[in-house]
């Protein structure tokens, strides 16, 4: 799939995130340091929106019970950091996000979600 345009950088300020729907697809758009990451917009924790999602450096909170993300690699970091790796009903929750591609076009957001 080619990229598509997702949204404005302007509609992403630094330290903040924009959830959009592309057709049926959530993404959650993040600016941690003057750079835009794109990740899949539902947590899967439980399958809430990221929609609100929160940035503590580069880590999305989300914001229903703070399971946390590494906006570059889409990696669990909390409560993964927290409990031992033999839990596995716990394990099954920590899957990572999905990263997608970005590229910033003028001041246009773009992003490949093939």
């Amino acid at each position: 799939m080619p990229f598509e345009k997702l949204a404005l950088v302007n509609d992403v300020p630094v330290g903040k995130t924009k959830f959009v729907c592309v057709r049926d697809t959530p993404v959650i758009l993040a600016n941690w340091d003057g750079r835009i990451h794109a990740l899949y917009g539902l947590c899967p924790h439980q399958n809430n929106p990221l929609e609100g999602a929160t940035l503590w450096g580069n880590l999305l909170d989300c914001p229903f019970h703070h399971f946390q993300y590494d906006i570059e690699t889409g990696v669990n970091y909390f409560p993964q950091n927290v409990y031992p790796g033999d839990y596995p009903r716990l394990q099954e929750q920590l899957r990572p996000l999905r990263t997608y591609p970005v590229e910033v076009r003028d001041s246009e957001v773009w992003v490949d979600l093939g």
